[in-house]
């Protein structure tokens, strides 16, 4: 795989779990008051980490061009792995709390 390639493979990626996140928050605001109340700091939390995923976005858009070798972008690659990596798990785990029939919409 090219170094283009991967670093739109890595962008279409966030940008799936970016929606994904996307529909977390919009589940959680959606809660009563006093359920949302409790988890006020996960949303807090998630709305952080959409703001991380869309400036991760923005430099692998800004460092990747036809000229990027693929040995150009291996640390980042390795990073975005390891984000990802945690990402899934936040993701599952506030998936988890609003429950398999509260999730997706």
């Amino acid at each position: 795989m090219n170094a283009k390639n991967c670093c739109k493979t890595m962008e279409m990626e966030l940008a799936g779990w970016k929606a994904m996140v996307y529909d977390i928050v919009r589940n959680m605001e959606k809660l009563p008051g006093g359920e949302k109340e409790k988890i006020l700091p996960n949303i807090q939390d998630i709305h952080i980490l959409v703001e991380e995923m869309d400036n991760r976005i923005d430099e692998i858009r800004e460092r990747c061009s036809p000229e990027t070798g693929i040995d150009d972008i291996r640390t980042d690659r390795e990073k975005f792995n390891v984000d990802l990596s945690k990402l899934r798990v936040k993701v599952e785990d506030a998936a988890q709390f609003l429950g398999a029939g509260n999730f997706g919409g």
